[in-house]
Protein backbone atom coordinates (compact mmCIF):
# COMPACT_ATOMS: atom_id res chain seq x y z
CA UNK A 1 0.00 0.00 0.00
CA UNK A 2 1.50 3.55 -0.95
CA UNK A 3 2.52 5.64 1.63
CA UNK A 4 1.33 8.98 2.74
CA UNK A 5 3.95 11.91 3.16
CA UNK A 6 3.81 15.29 3.14
CA UNK A 7 4.98 17.68 0.06
CA UNK A 8 6.17 21.49 -0.43
CA UNK A 9 3.42 24.11 -1.00
CA UNK A 10 4.78 24.70 -4.42
CA UNK A 11 4.05 21.18 -5.06
CA UNK A 12 0.68 21.51 -3.91
CA UNK A 13 -1.23 22.40 -6.65
CA UNK A 14 -4.82 20.48 -8.22
CA UNK A 15 -2.17 18.36 -10.38
CA UNK A 16 -4.81 15.50 -10.51
CA UNK A 17 -6.95 17.76 -12.55
CA UNK A 18 -4.02 19.57 -14.39
CA UNK A 19 -2.86 16.31 -15.44
CA UNK A 20 -3.63 15.08 -19.24
CA UNK A 21 -1.80 12.66 -21.57
CA UNK A 22 -2.28 15.40 -24.25
CA UNK A 23 -3.26 18.91 -24.86
CA UNK A 24 -4.99 20.27 -26.98
CA UNK A 25 -3.71 23.42 -28.69
CA UNK A 26 -5.44 26.43 -29.26
CA UNK A 27 -7.28 27.16 -32.80
CA UNK A 28 -5.13 29.39 -35.35
CA UNK A 29 -5.87 32.59 -36.43
CA UNK A 30 -8.38 31.56 -39.28
CA UNK A 31 -6.28 33.52 -41.63
CA UNK A 32 -4.66 30.59 -44.74
CA UNK A 33 -1.38 29.55 -44.01
CA UNK A 34 0.31 31.09 -47.57
CA UNK A 35 -1.58 29.59 -50.07
CA UNK A 36 -0.81 27.67 -52.15
CA UNK A 37 0.61 25.37 -49.94
CA UNK A 38 1.05 25.99 -46.97
CA UNK A 39 -2.36 24.49 -44.24
CA UNK A 40 -3.48 26.90 -41.77
CA UNK A 41 -3.33 25.33 -37.67
CA UNK A 42 -6.04 23.48 -36.41
CA UNK A 43 -7.48 22.88 -32.76
CA UNK A 44 -6.27 19.30 -33.55
CA UNK A 45 -3.93 18.38 -30.95
CA UNK A 46 -0.17 19.02 -32.47
CA UNK A 47 -1.65 20.34 -35.57
CA UNK A 48 0.27 20.30 -38.60
CA UNK A 49 -0.88 23.24 -40.15
CA UNK A 50 1.93 25.92 -40.09
CA UNK A 51 0.26 29.78 -40.37
CA UNK A 52 0.76 30.27 -37.03
CA UNK A 53 3.19 28.94 -33.70
CA UNK A 54 1.73 27.03 -30.92
CA UNK A 55 3.30 29.35 -28.42
CA UNK A 56 2.56 26.68 -25.37
CA UNK A 57 5.82 24.85 -27.01
CA UNK A 58 9.45 26.16 -27.52
CA UNK A 59 10.17 26.59 -30.74
CA UNK A 60 13.50 24.58 -31.95
CA UNK A 61 15.59 27.22 -33.23
CA UNK A 62 18.78 28.43 -31.97
CA UNK A 63 20.60 27.06 -28.73
CA UNK A 64 17.69 24.62 -26.37
CA UNK A 65 18.36 24.03 -22.50
CA UNK A 66 17.39 21.05 -21.36
CA UNK A 67 18.13 19.08 -17.73
CA UNK A 68 18.40 15.37 -17.12
CA UNK A 69 17.45 14.18 -13.67
CA UNK A 70 17.58 11.02 -12.02
CA UNK A 71 14.99 8.85 -9.91
CA UNK A 72 15.61 5.80 -7.69
CA UNK A 73 13.08 4.04 -5.40
CA UNK A 74 13.32 2.23 -1.50
CA UNK A 75 12.53 -1.12 -3.57
CA UNK A 76 16.16 -0.54 -5.32
CA UNK A 77 19.61 -0.07 -5.29
CA UNK A 78 20.71 2.04 -8.60
CA UNK A 79 23.32 -0.47 -10.67
CA UNK A 80 24.87 2.62 -12.45
CA UNK A 81 25.54 6.23 -12.51
CA UNK A 82 23.40 8.75 -14.31
CA UNK A 83 26.20 9.19 -16.64
CA UNK A 84 26.18 6.65 -17.28
CA UNK A 85 22.68 5.87 -18.09
CA UNK A 86 22.65 9.46 -19.84
CA UNK A 87 24.99 8.17 -22.12
CA UNK A 88 22.35 5.67 -23.65
CA UNK A 89 20.85 9.30 -24.62
CA UNK A 90 23.36 11.63 -25.60
CA UNK A 91 24.88 12.73 -27.40
CA UNK A 92 22.79 10.49 -30.19
CA UNK A 93 20.11 12.65 -29.32
CA UNK A 94 21.65 16.06 -30.05
CA UNK A 95 23.29 14.24 -32.89
CA UNK A 96 20.09 13.45 -34.29
CA UNK A 97 18.39 17.46 -33.92
CA UNK A 98 21.59 18.54 -35.34
CA UNK A 99 21.63 16.89 -38.14
CA UNK A 100 17.61 16.74 -39.15
CA UNK A 101 17.33 20.23 -38.47
CA UNK A 102 20.77 21.33 -40.82
CA UNK A 103 22.31 22.66 -37.58
CA UNK A 104 19.51 25.13 -36.72
CA UNK A 105 18.99 23.47 -33.29
CA UNK A 106 21.11 22.66 -30.53
CA UNK A 107 20.09 21.02 -27.99
CA UNK A 108 22.07 21.61 -24.56
CA UNK A 109 21.30 19.28 -22.24
CA UNK A 110 22.65 19.12 -18.59
CA UNK A 111 22.83 16.08 -16.54
CA UNK A 112 22.16 15.52 -12.57
CA UNK A 113 24.54 13.41 -11.33
CA UNK A 114 22.71 12.45 -8.39
CA UNK A 115 19.84 9.57 -7.66
CA UNK A 116 16.90 11.94 -6.36
CA UNK A 117 15.32 9.80 -3.57
CA UNK A 118 11.50 9.35 -4.25
CA UNK A 119 9.39 8.80 -1.13
CA UNK A 120 7.75 5.36 -2.20
CA UNK A 121 9.06 1.98 -3.96
CA UNK A 122 8.83 1.64 -7.23
CA UNK A 123 5.89 -0.36 -7.30
CA UNK A 124 3.64 1.58 -5.69
CA UNK A 125 3.09 4.31 -8.44
CA UNK A 126 1.36 1.47 -11.14
CA UNK A 127 3.72 2.79 -14.01
CA UNK A 128 2.55 1.72 -17.12
CA UNK A 129 1.48 2.73 -19.94
CA UNK A 130 -1.95 3.63 -19.66
CA UNK A 131 -1.22 5.22 -16.85
CA UNK A 132 -4.57 5.60 -14.06
CA UNK A 133 -4.52 9.26 -13.49
CA UNK A 134 -4.51 9.02 -9.79
CA UNK A 135 -0.98 7.07 -9.78
CA UNK A 136 0.64 9.13 -12.31
CA UNK A 137 -0.44 12.05 -10.76
CA UNK A 138 1.25 10.53 -7.42
CA UNK A 139 4.53 9.66 -9.19
CA UNK A 140 4.74 13.64 -10.59
CA UNK A 141 3.76 15.51 -6.86
CA UNK A 142 6.86 12.87 -5.38
CA UNK A 143 9.08 13.73 -8.24
CA UNK A 144 8.50 17.25 -8.58
CA UNK A 145 8.50 17.76 -4.82
CA UNK A 146 12.25 15.77 -4.57
CA UNK A 147 13.74 18.52 -7.51
CA UNK A 148 12.50 21.32 -6.59
CA UNK A 149 14.64 22.19 -3.41
CA UNK A 150 17.74 20.86 -5.59
CA UNK A 151 17.36 22.42 -9.38
CA UNK A 152 15.84 25.74 -10.86
CA UNK A 153 13.83 24.48 -13.60
CA UNK A 154 13.33 28.04 -14.94
CA UNK A 155 16.60 27.59 -16.19
CA UNK A 156 15.50 25.00 -18.92
CA UNK A 157 13.39 24.29 -21.61
CA UNK A 158 12.88 20.88 -21.45
CA UNK A 159 13.04 18.34 -18.31
CA UNK A 160 13.92 14.69 -18.52
CA UNK A 161 12.62 12.42 -15.58
CA UNK A 162 14.72 9.40 -15.69
CA UNK A 163 13.64 6.30 -13.52
CA UNK A 164 16.03 3.88 -12.23
CA UNK A 165 15.51 1.05 -15.30
CA UNK A 166 16.39 -1.63 -12.49
CA UNK A 167 13.54 -0.63 -10.30
CA UNK A 168 11.09 -3.50 -10.15
CA UNK A 169 8.20 -1.47 -10.78
CA UNK A 170 9.73 0.43 -13.86
CA UNK A 171 7.67 -0.55 -17.51
CA UNK A 172 9.74 0.65 -20.20
CA UNK A 173 6.27 0.94 -22.32
CA UNK A 174 5.11 4.14 -20.17
CA UNK A 175 7.78 6.24 -21.43
CA UNK A 176 6.06 9.40 -22.57
CA UNK A 177 5.69 13.27 -22.61
CA UNK A 178 3.21 14.18 -20.10
CA UNK A 179 1.32 17.43 -20.49
CA UNK A 180 -0.73 19.91 -18.08
CA UNK A 181 -3.68 21.50 -19.33
CA UNK A 182 -2.73 24.15 -17.49
CA UNK A 183 0.98 25.08 -16.78
CA UNK A 184 2.16 24.24 -12.83
CA UNK A 185 4.64 27.03 -10.48
CA UNK A 186 7.55 25.24 -8.95
CA UNK A 187 9.61 28.23 -7.84
CA UNK A 188 10.01 30.51 -10.53
CA UNK A 189 9.69 27.82 -13.19
CA UNK A 190 6.05 27.52 -15.16
CA UNK A 191 5.56 23.80 -16.17
CA UNK A 192 3.77 22.76 -19.31
CA UNK A 193 5.28 19.26 -19.76
CA UNK A 194 7.62 16.56 -18.43
CA UNK A 195 9.70 14.01 -20.27
CA UNK A 196 9.12 10.73 -18.47
CA UNK A 197 11.43 8.38 -19.14
CA UNK A 198 11.19 4.37 -18.08
CA UNK A 199 13.52 2.88 -20.46
CA UNK A 200 15.02 -0.61 -19.23
CA UNK A 201 18.58 -0.70 -20.45
CA UNK A 202 19.24 -0.37 -23.52
CA UNK A 203 16.78 1.67 -23.92
CA UNK A 204 14.62 1.88 -27.37
CA UNK A 205 16.57 3.28 -30.60
CA UNK A 206 15.33 7.27 -30.76
CA UNK A 207 13.20 6.41 -27.73
CA UNK A 208 14.36 9.78 -26.54
CA UNK A 209 14.48 11.69 -29.76
CA UNK A 210 11.01 10.98 -30.38
CA UNK A 211 9.43 12.43 -27.06
CA UNK A 212 11.15 15.45 -27.73
CA UNK A 213 9.59 15.82 -30.78
CA UNK A 214 6.12 16.21 -28.67
CA UNK A 215 7.59 18.56 -26.89
CA UNK A 216 8.29 20.36 -30.02
CA UNK A 217 4.48 20.13 -31.01
CA UNK A 218 5.12 17.03 -33.52
CA UNK A 219 2.81 14.58 -33.27
CA UNK A 220 2.53 10.94 -33.52
CA UNK A 221 2.29 9.22 -36.98
CA UNK A 222 1.67 5.61 -35.45
CA UNK A 223 -1.51 4.17 -36.09
CA UNK A 224 -2.52 2.51 -32.11
CA UNK A 225 -4.62 -0.33 -32.73
CA UNK A 226 -8.15 -1.28 -31.20
CA UNK A 227 -6.75 -3.24 -28.02
CA UNK A 228 -3.08 -3.16 -28.72
CA UNK A 229 -2.97 -5.55 -30.87
CA UNK A 230 -2.04 -5.58 -34.74
CA UNK A 231 0.35 -3.07 -36.59
CA UNK A 232 1.25 0.15 -35.36
CA UNK A 233 3.04 1.13 -38.58
CA UNK A 234 0.18 1.57 -41.11
CA UNK A 235 0.57 5.11 -42.06
CA UNK A 236 3.91 6.40 -42.34
CA UNK A 237 6.14 2.99 -41.91
CA UNK A 238 9.68 3.30 -41.31
CA UNK A 239 9.71 7.10 -43.11
CA UNK A 240 9.57 9.36 -39.81
CA UNK A 241 10.55 8.81 -36.27
CA UNK A 242 7.28 10.27 -35.42
CA UNK A 243 5.88 7.08 -36.47
CA UNK A 244 8.38 4.59 -35.80
CA UNK A 245 11.62 4.93 -33.32
CA UNK A 246 12.82 1.95 -35.05
CA UNK A 247 12.76 3.48 -38.75
CA UNK A 248 14.95 2.35 -41.20
CA UNK A 249 14.99 6.02 -42.57
CA UNK A 250 13.96 8.17 -39.25
CA UNK A 251 14.65 11.43 -40.42
CA UNK A 252 11.76 13.85 -40.13
CA UNK A 253 9.50 14.58 -42.98
CA UNK A 254 10.07 17.93 -44.86
CA UNK A 255 6.89 19.28 -43.84
CA UNK A 256 7.77 18.68 -40.01
CA UNK A 257 11.26 20.32 -40.44
CA UNK A 258 9.23 23.22 -42.30
CA UNK A 259 6.83 23.48 -39.74
CA UNK A 260 10.00 23.47 -36.90
CA UNK A 261 11.62 26.18 -38.76
CA UNK A 262 14.26 24.52 -40.15
CA UNK A 263 13.02 24.82 -43.63
CA UNK A 264 12.70 28.11 -45.47
CA UNK A 265 9.86 29.01 -48.09
CA UNK A 266 12.78 29.37 -50.27
CA UNK A 267 13.15 25.68 -49.75
CA UNK A 268 9.80 24.56 -50.82
CA UNK A 269 8.02 24.46 -53.96
CA UNK A 270 4.52 25.56 -54.16
CA UNK A 271 2.75 23.71 -57.17
CA UNK A 272 0.43 25.76 -58.56
CA UNK A 273 -3.37 24.73 -58.90
CA UNK A 274 -3.65 23.91 -62.49
CA UNK A 275 -1.14 23.02 -65.21
CA UNK A 276 2.13 21.69 -65.34
CA UNK A 277 5.12 22.47 -63.42
CA UNK A 278 9.10 21.27 -63.21
CA UNK A 279 10.70 20.73 -60.07
CA UNK A 280 14.50 19.57 -58.76
CA UNK A 281 14.06 17.67 -55.32
CA UNK A 282 17.52 17.90 -53.33
CA UNK A 283 18.31 14.96 -51.09
CA UNK A 284 16.19 15.72 -47.90
CA UNK A 285 19.02 14.93 -45.16
CA UNK A 286 21.82 16.65 -47.15
CA UNK A 287 22.87 19.88 -45.64
CA UNK A 288 21.70 22.50 -46.79
CA UNK A 289 23.38 25.05 -49.23
CA UNK A 290 22.70 28.27 -47.69
CA UNK A 291 24.34 29.88 -51.09
CA UNK A 292 21.60 29.38 -53.21
CA UNK A 293 18.29 28.56 -50.99
CA UNK A 294 16.18 29.23 -53.96
CA UNK A 295 17.61 26.34 -55.94
CA UNK A 296 17.87 23.91 -53.02
CA UNK A 297 14.22 22.63 -53.10
CA UNK A 298 13.64 20.01 -50.55
CA UNK A 299 9.97 19.65 -50.71
CA UNK A 300 7.11 20.01 -53.69
CA UNK A 301 3.73 20.75 -51.89
CA UNK A 302 0.25 20.24 -53.91
CA UNK A 303 -2.47 21.91 -52.30
CA UNK A 304 -5.54 19.35 -52.64
CA UNK A 305 -7.68 21.14 -50.51
CA UNK A 306 -8.49 23.56 -47.36
CA UNK A 307 -6.73 21.63 -44.91
CA UNK A 308 -4.80 18.79 -47.25
CA UNK A 309 -1.68 18.29 -49.19
CA UNK A 310 0.34 16.30 -51.46
CA UNK A 311 4.10 16.38 -50.58
CA UNK A 312 6.86 15.30 -52.47
CA UNK A 313 10.26 15.03 -51.19
CA UNK A 314 13.80 12.94 -52.35
CA UNK A 315 14.73 10.62 -49.01
CA UNK A 316 18.46 9.03 -49.86
CA UNK A 317 20.81 6.99 -47.58
CA UNK A 318 22.36 10.58 -46.35
CA UNK A 319 22.38 11.66 -42.31
CA UNK A 320 19.47 10.12 -39.86
CA UNK A 321 18.43 8.16 -43.07
CA UNK A 322 21.78 6.44 -43.62
CA UNK A 323 19.94 3.08 -42.72
CA UNK A 324 17.64 3.16 -45.53
CA UNK A 325 17.21 0.03 -47.83
CA UNK A 326 15.41 1.70 -50.83
CA UNK A 327 15.41 5.13 -52.15
CA UNK A 328 13.40 7.95 -54.41
CA UNK A 329 10.45 10.54 -54.37
CA UNK A 330 8.38 9.81 -51.49
CA UNK A 331 5.03 10.61 -51.39
CA UNK A 332 2.78 11.87 -48.42
CA UNK A 333 -0.47 13.62 -47.55
CA UNK A 334 -1.03 15.89 -44.69
CA UNK A 335 -4.12 16.77 -42.95
CA UNK A 336 -3.70 19.83 -40.21
CA UNK A 337 -7.10 18.93 -39.35
CA UNK A 338 -6.38 15.62 -37.94
CA UNK A 339 -4.74 15.39 -34.21
CA UNK A 340 -2.01 12.87 -33.12
CA UNK A 341 -2.23 9.45 -33.51
CA UNK A 342 -5.01 9.73 -35.47
CA UNK A 343 -3.01 9.82 -38.83
CA UNK A 344 -2.23 13.41 -39.74
CA UNK A 345 0.48 11.92 -42.76
CA UNK A 346 -0.41 8.88 -44.49
CA UNK A 347 2.41 7.88 -46.65
CA UNK A 348 1.51 6.67 -50.92
CA UNK A 349 2.71 3.04 -51.76
CA UNK A 350 3.92 3.68 -54.83
CA UNK A 351 4.41 0.50 -55.05
CA UNK A 352 1.25 -1.24 -53.94
CA UNK A 353 2.23 -5.03 -55.05
CA UNK A 354 5.34 -4.82 -53.56
CA UNK A 355 7.36 -5.00 -49.92
CA UNK A 356 10.86 -4.54 -49.34
CA UNK A 357 13.66 -4.34 -46.71
CA UNK A 358 12.12 -8.16 -44.98
CA UNK A 359 14.03 -8.93 -41.40
CA UNK A 360 14.97 -5.05 -40.93
CA UNK A 361 11.86 -3.02 -42.05
CA UNK A 362 8.73 -1.96 -39.55
CA UNK A 363 6.61 -2.15 -42.13
CA UNK A 364 7.54 -3.96 -45.44
CA UNK A 365 4.97 -2.67 -47.57
CA UNK A 366 5.75 0.82 -47.33
CA UNK A 367 9.60 0.13 -47.25
CA UNK A 368 9.32 0.42 -50.91
CA UNK A 369 7.24 3.57 -51.07
CA UNK A 370 9.03 5.78 -52.91
CA UNK A 371 9.47 6.12 -56.76
CA UNK A 372 12.58 6.01 -58.86
CA UNK A 373 12.97 7.73 -62.12
CA UNK A 374 10.68 6.54 -64.96
CA UNK A 375 7.66 5.76 -62.03
CA UNK A 376 4.78 7.84 -61.99
CA UNK A 377 1.71 8.17 -59.68
CA UNK A 378 -1.58 9.56 -60.21
CA UNK A 379 -4.21 10.48 -57.49
CA UNK A 380 -7.47 10.32 -59.55
CA UNK A 381 -9.56 12.34 -55.99
CA UNK A 382 -7.13 15.26 -56.74
CA UNK A 383 -6.37 14.69 -60.28
CA UNK A 384 -2.75 14.89 -59.86
CA UNK A 385 0.30 12.92 -61.58
CA UNK A 386 3.49 13.30 -60.56
CA UNK A 387 5.92 11.68 -62.49
CA UNK A 388 9.90 10.89 -61.51
CA UNK A 389 12.39 12.19 -64.15
CA UNK A 390 16.05 11.65 -63.99
CA UNK A 391 18.64 11.44 -60.63
CA UNK A 392 20.18 14.77 -60.73
CA UNK A 393 23.80 15.35 -60.06
CA UNK A 394 23.45 16.34 -56.36
CA UNK A 395 21.87 12.87 -56.11
CA UNK A 396 18.33 14.40 -56.10
CA UNK A 397 15.06 14.02 -58.62
CA UNK A 398 13.83 16.04 -61.47
CA UNK A 399 10.25 15.70 -60.87
CA UNK A 400 6.90 16.96 -63.19
CA UNK A 401 3.64 17.64 -61.31
CA UNK A 402 0.19 17.36 -63.53
CA UNK A 403 -2.73 18.73 -62.32
CA UNK A 404 -6.17 18.60 -64.66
Amino acid sequence: MRRDHRRPAAVLTALAALLATTMTSAPGTGALADAPCGLPRSGAHHSLGLDTWNAAYPKPVGSIKAVMLFLSFPDATPKLTPERIAEDYFPATSDYFDQASYGRLSLETEIVGEWLGMPADSADYGIQRDWPAELRADYLHDALAVIAPRVDLAAYDIVYLVADPDAPGVDSDATKVVNFNSPITIGDAEIRRLVTVFEHRRPDRNVLAHETGHVFDLPDLYNRPDEGMGDWDTHVGDWDLMGSQFGLAPDLFGWHKWKLGWLDAEHVACVRPTGTSLHTLQPLGAPLDDSSPRADTRLAVIRTGPVEALVAEARTPVGNDSGICTRGVLLYRVRSDVASADGPIEVVDGHPDTEGCHGTSVHPRLADAPLESGESYFDEKTGVRVEVGDRTATGGWDIKVARE
